[in-house]
């Protein structure tokens, strides 16, 4: 379908009782139609459109055409489309299917060595590497109103989260790779969501731990305490940040700027599980992150300087940002090439 063919379809579907054609005409010319007339023509002989006593209205193959248009772009415009043979897992899709909102949330990155990372992964993830390395986020976030799609914000969930998600990527079983992220290790202040999370036995990355969490803030210092419960040891976070709006990486960082690392860190919907010849891939819908550089003005992150990546792990950069909706797709999954 040509632009001005959707210029029409859409100005005619916003006005149910329709439109004569002088207003339509000149609405197409605001919307850049240099031959209105023509375009309804066309218009007619598709069988999209027709004229009644003076007035223009869609015909029910014009909205039927305009829905496959807006599916099109829908599509068009999907960060993590579905292959080829993949399903929706049928199990428990309510626990998959709700929304939320980050207050306040961190993303400090690491750069790490692969051959310690894949050590974590199963198969068939692999390390994505950039740069000559891996990378593991440790973000950590504020939540507001955790909830399955369409109950009131009353009834949600407000909560903290430390996860560290590595990128990765594997080959499906028609050999086309996907990226997204694998979360090595998790932690919430809430023992029902770390029970939900659990619970996604299907989606089986890690255990999902509990900790005592603290965000607090004072003008532009931002702080944040992990204090993992016993029998969740090896990580304690502390961090002081300076988020006075930065966008500039910092000294030492090998990103030159905040697009040079928005595909690769921050561009990144899908989160994998393996299971039982399958890969689980759960999808975040967000709004954008409009992150900026934060500067670490104090940081211990013990499963990074101590933990199982920590021989030659290198703090690479921190990022700020604040209110952002998501909420989840149903969860998905694919046979992987073995």
């Amino acid at each position: 379908m040509s632009p001005e063919a959707l210029a029409a379809l859409v100005a005619l579907a916003l006005e149910p009782l329709g439109l004569t054609e002088r207003v339509l005409t000149a609405r197409l010319r605001e919307a850049g139609v240099e031959e209105p007339a023509a375009l309804l023509k066309r218009l007619v002989t598709a069988g999209w459109a027709q004229a009644s006593r003076s007035t223009w209205v869609l015909t029910p193959s014009g909205h039927e055409a305009l829905r496959e248009a807006h599916a099109e772009l829908e599509r068009a415009q999907d960060p993590s489309p579905s292959s080829y043979g993949m399903e929706t897992c049928p199990s428990v899709p309510w626990l998959t299917q709700v929304q939320t909102h980050w207050v306040e949330a961190i993303s400090v990155n690491y750069a790490v060595d692969p051959g310690l990372l894949a050590r974590l992964l199963p198969a068939p993830l692999e390390p994505e590497v950039f740069h000559g390395t891996a990378w593991v986020q440790v973000l950590m976030s504020s939540l507001r109103d955790m909830r399955p799609r369409g109950l009131l914000s009353l009834m949600g969930v407000c909560f903290y989260q430390v996860s560290y998600r590595a990128a990765v990527r594997y080959r499906n079983a028609k050999g086309d790779w996907r990226r997204g992220g694998y979360f090595v290790r998790s932690e919430t202040s809430d023992p029902v969501m770390r029970g939900v999370g659990n619970a996604l036995k299907e989606f089986k990355f890690h255990e999902f731990g509990e900790a005592r969490m603290v965000m607090a803030r004072e003008g532009d210092l931002l702080t944040v305490g992990v204090d993992p419960e016993p029998p969740f040891p090896g990580g304690k976070l502390v961090g002081v940040f300076d988020t006075e709006p930065r966008t500039q990486p910092p000294a030492g960082s090998v990103w030159t700027d905040l697009d040079a690392l928005h595909e690769p860190l921050v561009e990144c919907y899908d989160a994998f599980g393996v299971d039982d010849g399958f890969v689980y891939v759960l999808t975040i819908d967000r709004a954008p992150w409009n992150a900026r550089f934060a500067n670490p003005v104090q940081l211990y992150c013990e499963y990074l300087q101590e933990g199982p990546l920590a021989p030659g792990a290198r703090l690479d950069s921190v990022l700020h940002l604040t209110e952002c909706a998501y909420q989840w797709r149903p969860l998905r999954r694919e046979r992987y090439a073995r």
